[in-house]
């Protein structure tokens, strides 16, 4: 069946750019003193071992927290760092585009799958460098980490508590909530390089936005290996850590398929985009199984049998509503993966959810 898709689509979607890596050595920056780390062959081979590549059987639904999404050509979980960069490797010896997904809480794939490989992020480890320092895995789950910080006394990542992406993903599109974001909680972000080098980057070194990260423009950066986060100490943070929990318990369609935040939030009337949604009536709407959640407007949900048709309708039809009301175009948080594309009409390249 030729694949059909929508003469414009309602927002843009991610084109997974192969890197072609380097043959590298170990060396030091002479400028900034940061230690680089590259992977020697030997090194990428022994790990490429350990890989267990699967074709044409791995339905992307399964990966998302949406439940939407049909098979990629290839599949492969990495545990750790050097596994990564020789999935990396093999993709791009191979003339394969690749994807690196952690926990698909915040993606759309399409019901046609991925024509390429999906790299499934376990680098899943937790590291407790000092009181108030974590150093975790860009697979490591988010809400994990806000749960396990609050409770041992830090601030700074309650928000987390109840967020379904990685840590990885977080930094990636700088989630936030509840008047705090990833990016204020940060010490260092440790990446591989599309030469196939380990980089660790400091906060102060990066420029971060509202829902934006520099990685997404970042062009020699394959993936977000680890992340050291500072925290401070607060006799207050579990109790805040379990309001925001009981908050979002009854405000958002826990225990419903859904994304999160389908779109984010405008700056203009100082209005969300749930309460503009809200305001032009489309609460609890669908589009076959795709719905508009009865809860809260921003959040969509899978009300059963929903494809990536009905979930691009629905969004194309909501902004389009909210743009006829209030003049507002609403831009998506999510990321809607396209099965077969080579070139690229946003900046995102690698995303790790």
């Amino acid at each position: 069946m030729a694949l059909r898709l929508p003469e414009t689509l309602p927002f843009h979607y991610l084109s997974p750019i192969s890197y072609r890596l380097q043959q590298s050595r170990r060396n030091t920056n002479p400028v900034s003193g940061t230690r680089i780390h590259c992977i020697s062959n030997e090194e990428l081979e022994q790990s490429r071992r350990g890989l267990n590549f699967v074709r044409d059987k791995k339905l992307l639904r399964d990966l998302s927290t949406w439940g939407i999404g049909g098979p990629c050509s290839y599949f492969v979980e990495v545990f750790e760092q050097t596994q990564l960069v020789s999935a990396i490797r093999y993709c791009c010896d191979h003339s394969i585009r690749f994807i690196i997904v952690g926990n698909g809480s915040n993606c759309l794939f399409d019901d046609y799958g991925f024509d390429g490989c999906v790299i499934l992020n376990r680098i899943n480890f937790l590291e407790r460098i000092e009181p108030g320092f974590y150093r975790a895995g860009s697979g490591y789950l988010f809400n994990r980490l806000g749960v396990q910080c609050s409770n041992e006394g830090f601030t700074g990542l309650e928000f987390a508590g109840g967020i379904p992406g990685t840590v990885g993903g977080a930094v990636y599109m700088n989630a936030g909530a509840n008047g705090q974001e990833s990016a204020d909680a940060i010490d260092s972000i440790e990446i591989v390089t599309a030469g196939g080098k380990f980089r660790t980057l400091k906060r102060a070194d990066l420029s971060f936005g509202y829902r934006l990260s520099p990685f997404r423009n970042m062009e020699d950066m394959a993936a977000i290996v680890a992340v050291t986060f500072r925290l401070g100490h607060s006799a207050l943070s579990k109790g805040r850590l379990q309001a925001y929990l009981g908050r979002r318990r009854i405000s958002q369609p826990v225990g419903e398929r859904n994304a999160g935040s389908v779109f984010k939030n405008p700056l203009e009337l100082g209005l969300t985009a749930g309460e503009l949604i809200e305001k032009v009536g489309l609460k609890g709407f669908r589009v076959g199984g795709a719905m508009v959640s009865s809860i809260h407007a921003n959040f969509f949900i899978n009300s059963g049998g929903s494809t990536s048709a009905d979930m691009l309708e629905l969004i194309h039809l909501v902004k389009e509503k909210v743009y006829q009301k209030f003049g507002i175009q609403l831009k998506e948080e999510i990321l809607y993966v396209h099965p077969n594309h080579n070139g690229s009409i946003q900046t995102e390249n690698q995303p790790v959810m």
